[in-house]
């Protein structure tokens, strides 16, 4: 089996480090692992040196040509919805912003095409639920189904089904990318659920969101980060996610101490950090909780929050008196 990542670069990203970690982490966990990755043909053109770092743990280059007046992600995505068509033989595809924990079981591929549901939860019980049907309207596609797959990691078997599973997506994402919106996991989810008697879930170990659930971490083969930082004000104490972890990569490159954490993932913490569960998890989906972060954030140049934060505490002590 391969494992395969697609590569879109942009100067103001860190997909190349991202890139460059994963593909580390899993050499560190199976050294054997034969590393395939499809890349853009600017990408090949313009970051030599990144993608010069990257290709010494790759077993498989491809530089795919695609139109230059789209957006990096509208590419990353065109390859992605057909990166069957690139590559023979057996494939688990892995998104970049990604680190290995502890190798796979060849026994858990045992279908055409498998993946990990998104949340780690059917839709129904997803906190981003009124998120996710919004991208539906976006792409035009709504999948109606129960169980919503995340992208982040697939297994693809080289056989005639998944050949004509994945021309059906990148057919379909052709269709919805024309309304400006280039997500992939609606048009995924609508050839799944055409699909639906075939396709079988993976271990949710194999993409473990932590953005979404830490219930399935300690267990985790691949650790499915998402850099939120770009629009949370409030960083993850999790320094894969944090936006000065990959700026110190992309300056200074692989450091001892990016190595140590490359080869101890679950112990990727800053030193002092607390854990939240699910009603203070389902607080911070609420307007009222955006409202006062964004009024913190403010706060040096907005007199809003010490306001409501003195007149809240006279208030309490005030209850406090009279109770």
């Amino acid at each position: 089996m391969k494992y395969l990542y697609v590569l879109v670069a942009s100067k103001d990203s860190f997909y190349c480090e991202q890139t460059l970690v994963s593909m580390m982490s899993l050499k560190s966990i199976t050294s054997n692992a034969s590393i395939s990755l499809l890349v853009d043909d600017e990408t090949d053109k313009n970051f030599k040196k990144e993608i010069g770092c990257i290709l010494q743990y790759v077993t498989e280059y491809v530089v795919i040509p695609i139109k230059k007046n789209i957006p990096p992600i509208a590419k990353s995505r065109y390859i992605k919805t057909s990166m069957r068509k690139y590559i023979t033989g057996d494939f688990l595809y892995i998104d970049a912003d990604t680190v290995w924990n502890t190798p796979v079981k060849k026994s858990d591929f045992t279908h055409d095409i498998m993946g990990v549901l998104d949340g780690h939860c059917i839709l129904t019980n997803h906190m981003l639920k009124t998120s996710i049907e919004e991208d539906f309207k976006k792409t035009n596609c709504n999948p109606n189904v129960i169980e919503y797959v995340n992208s982040g990691v697939l297994f693809s078997k080289d056989s005639a089904f998944s050949n004509s599973f994945f021309k059906q997506w990148h057919e379909l994402w052709l269709e919805t990318s024309k309304h400006g919106c280039y997500i992939d996991q609606p048009s995924l989810n609508c050839v799944i659920n055409q699909m639906k008697s075939v396709f079988f879930t993976l271990p949710d170990s194999y993409n473990v969101q932590i953005s979404r659930s830490w219930e399935f971490f300690f267990d985790a083969k691949i650790i499915h980060f998402y850099t939120g930082w770009q629009h949370n004000l409030f960083e993850s104490p999790y320094l894969f996610q944090k936006k000065h972890f990959w700026e110190t990569i992309k300056q200074n490159g692989i450091t001892p101490f990016v190595q140590n954490l490359i080869e101890n993932p679950i112990k990727a913490f800053e030193k002092k950090w607390n854990v939240y569960g699910s009603s203070e998890n389902q607080f911070r989906q609420t307007a009222l909780y955006g409202f006062l972060v964004d009024i913190y954030s403010k706060r040096e140049k907005n007199i809003m929050f010490f306001l409501l934060e003195k007149t809240l505490c006279l208030l309490i002590n005030l209850i406090k008196k009279f109770k």
